[in-house]
């Protein structure tokens, strides 16, 4: 076994095929403890207690210690106990002190006293001396490696120690060395050998105890920030936030890893390196507590003895005796009046190793078992799934009266239920209508937890044949069609299916409001509006609340579209008190609109609302296993924790939508989510980051939803915009008349319509020495006050960039007095990187009055404003503004620009405007006009027009020229 010597203390072993994961995160703490203990300028030793799970990543904090120990100085003697090596009396000790040069004759002198003695020799009082004295060489050798600098001794896996290790550490805790000295001890908890733990709970003073826990999510993101959010989660959840696990699952499928989550275990291993680092503890077992663990892997949760030992085949007596084995090895423990795995993947291991034949046959004596007790369907069920024999009809009923019990609160279970029942349920005479009831529930349960293909292929078999369940099948295609933007193919199917209804009942009232959804989003609202209004009518009179609540938001959606804003404001709060007042049952069948609503709540600056119910949205859909509209909910919430300075938040949850929309093969509502995307990329990255992302996006179809195509148009414009495409921003935005559906959100399409129609202004002006702002730009910006309405958010946004237009034509007064109110509205509606944005503009233009001080604070407020956003890219920008302002400030005062005067030669930068003066530092520095063009957020094209007009004002022809003059200035 190796051991470690003072200058290369021990690395932590991990295994070869998983080495993703390597960093010591979420950890500080822990560390920082560990390490003040080593800095206590104490001469009597300190002990330290470190226990947690197997794999919860003792031996690498211990790894990270003793590197620390060694880089101050201190001797570091570090032994580990193994299990297989328990018959070594003092193997752990031996273990850590043959790393010490100095003192290895003495351990050799030592080593001779622990060789076996003859049974017939000294007695137990002579035996007991001799102990007590090889127990004080023992000791002295740690006291001389310890001196002069201190040491570091750790004993790992001290549950594995042999006797002869456990009784000597006793007497190190009872006889402490007089030396500096950090005495670890490491192992699993709950498994303490029993005489240690003895004489821990009697040591004076108490050692410090630190327990491992799991890693947070907010660590694993850390650890794992290349991966997806949405894998990350599952990941965390799989390992139980244990860096092995994370480590040897790191190469799983996201399917797998889904399938492990709800403890539905695939045939096989999912990755040899799990399977081979989990077995070893499994294969020590006894036979009889090995078979005993195996079936109580078969039970799973809530598993009872009596079930256990009829899945094992044995008495009841043996299996009890067994399981209490189980739990001294950590394998199994209590948890309140129940037996679970100490962790799932254990689980997961020891029903792998069973075997598949053992394994059906222990599913069959539990069903059983469980019939005849009367157990619940459900507990049955799961025992069926795994064991049913094709033909079994009454198998085949049990399973699917047990999907049609979890089918509203494990989707996903009754859909795996229903396609086993499918496929053992006989065919012939009189069950044709059984088959297709159980094919109408297998088709929802695939739809709402976002398997929309195969539940798609289903319900086009059943829409195909007349019969009970075709107006249902007809209602789950059509919103199948629609999440997949065919608007037109589920109106068709919508409304031939309503004449051949009739007029009246249940199953009229949802057609309608599924055809009520789809005009809506397809853009004819004033249809939408009319089946909404139909259906809220008929939904009240029948007492269903959830349509009817539904039916609101839709009608809410087309009044912002085509109502003047008070009425919108009107329908959006019924709508809202509607969906409030749904409970969460009523609320999981209707997760579609308050998707909607929280869509509309942010187009009118409802923030708070809006978040309110994306999060209720989200939380429910995962409690009852629904995501098929995840992707909307995600992406709603994305752009409402961007309003509100949540940059990091609103990028994960994008990133989120984009996955699970991709996952479910919903291609509109991944071109929705990765266009929200780009609004906080660009805060936290920067252009750079954002133009490959945009470049995708522009060749991706646009969606065929009016309304979200209007959202993915005017992110992909800002983003343009951004990037200094003035050109490709203009082309996105030529149909202005699209986002009248946005409502008062219209007001940011006109806005940058505004900023980008200034910049082609700029790009292409004549170089009469005006900046050249199209008259457009200002109509523009006309008619997006007008859209704004009386909201705070959207009217601070017009006077930012009227004053961005103020500034670009030379107005720095103007720009001031338009900065001045429209800060106080952004700060009012809780817009923190927006404002952070005005302040960067009013920098600028209080620099530009000749008031540098008041620059200097606006820019340190907007910093501030950012960094607290997490708009970290932003916050460069504020930060290098500040210094281009510091240096300006650190040469000669220049005179400002007079009518008429002749400028002066010593001071070139007081002829240019506040922008030219930026553009021509840049310059100096040996920046191109595209670098320049990233860092002032315009185009190229503006940065050479900028430049065309230094040169004619400083009388200069090139850039080596104006670098030249400048230097001289």
């Amino acid at each position: 076994m190796p051991v470690t010597s003072p200058s290369e203390p021990t690395a932590v072993p991990r295994p070869a095929a998983a080495r993703t994961v390597a960093a010591l995160v979420g950890r500080a703490v822990e560390l920082a403890r560990m390490v003040a203990m080593l800095d206590e300028d104490r001469s009597r030793p300190r002990f330290l207690v470190l226990h947690g799970e197997p794999g919860i990543g003792k031996s690498r904090l211990v790894a990270e210690v003793a590197q620390v120990a060694g880089d101050r100085g201190r001797t570091v003697l570090l032994g580990r106990a193994t299990e297989f090596e328990r018959s070594l009396p003092y193997g752990v000790l031996l273990d850590a002190l043959a790393g010490v040069p100095d003192h290895r004759a003495d351990l050799h002198a030592l080593l001779d006293t622990l060789a076996v003695r003859d049974p017939d020799g000294p007695g137990p009082a002579t035996a007991a001396v001799e102990r007590h004295q090889r127990h004080r060489r023992l000791r002295s050798l740690v006291t001389a490696a310890a001196r002069p600098a201190g040491a570091l001794l750790v004993f790992d896996d001290v549950q594995w120690a042999d006797d002869a290790s456990v009784e000597f550490l006793g007497y190190l805790l009872r006889h402490p060395p007089d030396a500096r000295i950090t005495v670890v001890l490491a192992f699993r908890s709950e498994q303490c050998p029993p005489r240690l733990a003895e004489e821990l709970a009697h040591l004076a003073p108490l050692p410090n105890w630190l327990r491992l826990d799991p890693l947070t999510g907010a660590d694993v993101d850390q650890l794992l920030s290349a991966e997806p959010a949405s894998r990350r989660r599952l990941l965390h959840q799989v390992s139980g936030g244990n860096p092995l696990y994370l480590e040897l699952l790191a190469g799983t499928s996201t399917q797998v890893l889904g399938a492990l989550r709800r403890g539905d275990f695939p045939d096989e291993p999912v990755t040899t390196a799990l399977h081979g680092a989990m077995a070893i503890e499994i294969r020590g077992l006894g036979p009889t507590e090995r078979l005993v663990l195996q079936a109580t892997a078969v039970v799973g949760p809530g598993l009872d003895i009596g079930t256990v030992a009829a899945a094992a085949g044995i008495d009841p007596h043996r299996t009890t005796t067994a399981l209490d084995a189980l739990v001294t090895r950590n394998l199994l423990r209590q948890v309140g009046a129940e037996l679970d795995f100490r962790h799932s993947l254990v689980r997961a291991v020891a029903y792998w190793l069973a075997g598949p034949a053992w394994r059906l046959a222990a599913h069959r004596r539990a069903a059983a078992h469980l019939e005849r007790g009367g157990a619940p369907l459900t507990l049955r069920a799961h025992h069926l799934a795994k064991a049913i024999q094709p033909g079994d009809e009454a198998a085949a009923g049990v399973l699917a009266t047990a999907a049609i019990t979890t089918m509203g609160t494990a989707p996903s279970t009754s859909a795996a239920w229903l396609r086993v029942a499918l496929s053992a349920l006989p065919d012939g005479p009189g069950r044709a209508d059984r088959r297709a009831e159980l094919r109408l529930l297998f088709a929802k349960a695939l739809g709402v937890t976002g398997q929309f293909d195969e539940a798609r292929t289903v319900l086009h078999d059943l829409v195909a044949v007349a019969g009970l369940h075709r107006h249902a099948a007809v209602e789950q295609l059509a919103v199948l069609e629609r999440l997949a933007g065919r608007l037109d193919v589920a109106s068709a199917l919508l409304s031939t299916e309503l004449e051949r209804l009739g007029a009246t009942g249940t199953p009229q009232a949802m057609l309608r409001l599924e055809l009520a959804v789809t005009e809506m989003l397809a853009g004819r609202w004033r249809a939408g509006a009319r089946h909404a209004g139909k259906t809220m009518d008929r939904a009240r009179q029948g007492g269903h609340w959830g349509i009817e609540a539904a039916a609101s938001t839709v009608l809410a959606a087309c009044a912002v579209a085509r109502e003047p804003l008070p009425t919108a404001r009107l329908r959006v709060s019924y709508a809202a008190r509607m969906i409030d007042a749904l409970g969460d049952v009523a609320l999981r069948d209707e997760l579609g609109a308050i998707a909607l609503l929280a869509w509309i709540e942010a187009m009118l600056d409802r923030v708070d609302d809006g978040l309110a119910h994306a999060e209720r949205g989200i939380e429910v859909g995962l409690r009852y296993g629904r995501i098929h509209v995840h992707p909307l909910l995600y992406a709603a919430r994305s752009v409402l924790y961007g309003t509100v300075g949540r940059v990091d938040d609103a990028l994960r949850d994008a990133e989120e939508a984009e996955e699970i929309a991709r996952w479910q093969g919903g291609a509109e509502a991944a071109t929705l989510a990765a266009a929200v995307r780009l609004r906080p990329l660009l805060w936290l990255a920067g252009p750079d980051a954002v133009r490959p992302a945009l470049d995708r996006l522009r060749g991706s179809a646009a969606p065929r939803s009016t309304l979200y195509r209007a959202v993915v148009r005017l992110h992909l414009a800002e983003a343009s915009a951004a990037i200094g495409d003035d050109a490709g921003c203009q082309e996105l935005l030529a149909d202005v008349e699209t986002y009248r559906c946005l409502g008062p959100a219209e007001a940011g399409v006109l806005v940058v319509r505004a900023l980008s129609a200034a910049g082609a202004g700029r790009a292409g002006s004549a170089g009469d020495g005006s900046v050249g702002v199209s008259p457009q730009a200002r109509r523009w910006l006309d008619r997006a006050a007008d859209a704004a309405g009386d909201l705070p958010g959207r009217l601070g946004l017009v006077g930012l960039a009227g004053a961005t237009l103020a500034l670009a034509h030379g107005d720095p007064g103007d720009a001031v007095a338009e900065l001045a109110p429209a800060i106080g509205q952004l700060g009012a509606a809780g817009m923190p990187v927006a404002e952070g944005q005005a302040r960067m503009v009013l920098a600028e233009a209080r620099a530009a009055t000749g008031d540098p001080r008041s620059a200097r604070e606006q820019l340190g407020r907007a910093k501030r404003l950012f960094a607290a956003s997490g708009a970290r890219w932003l916050a460069g920008q504020a930060d290098r503004a500040q210094r281009r302002l510091a240096a300006r400030l650190s040469r000669r005062a220049v005179p400002t620009d007079q009518p008429g005067a002749v400028p002066d030669p010593a001071h070139p930068l007081a002829l240019l405007t506040a922008r030219e003066r930026e553009v021509a530092e840049l310059t100096v520095t040996g920046a191109t006009s595209r670098v320049i063009a990233r860092q002032l957020q315009i185009s190229p094209r503006t940065v050479d027009a900028h430049l065309m007009r230094i040169y004619r004002k400083l009388g200069v022809t090139s850039r080596t020229a104006l670098v030249s003059l400048l230097a001289r200035g």
